[in-house]
């Protein structure tokens, strides 16, 4: 997997990112914005031959960039999203639980 041949896209409902290669769907993130502040994460889905590709960071990443945009805090009942947030300390600026830390 190339990342510079995916591109992101929000869905239309504004609760879904989705991955985008070559035209098909790979993989995406659901989440609910709640009140003004905060950011939902609850799933990610990677469509099995993109699965180990690191394809839910990017997707991650996503979040990250439009949560500080928007001023909001993180986090994630995902098991995948929240091993994520484990593993990088540069989020913690986002982060409004701890997630394990």
């Amino acid at each position: 997997m190339n990342i510079k041949e995916i591109h992101f896209q929000i869905s239309d409902n504004g609760c879904r990112i989705y991955a985008i290669c070559h035209g098909k769907k790979i993989g995406s993130i659901f989440f609910v914005k709640i009140g003004n502040d905060k950011i939902m994460i609850s799933e990610s889905e990677i469509e099995p031959e993109y699965k180990n590709e690191g394809l839910e960071f990017y997707l991650t990443l996503q979040i990250i960039e439009m949560a500080r945009e928007q001023h909001r805090k993180v986090m994630s009942i995902c098991p995948y999203i929240s091993d994520i947030f484990k593993q990088h300390p540069e989020f913690d600026d986002v982060r409004l639980l701890n997630n394990g830390r």
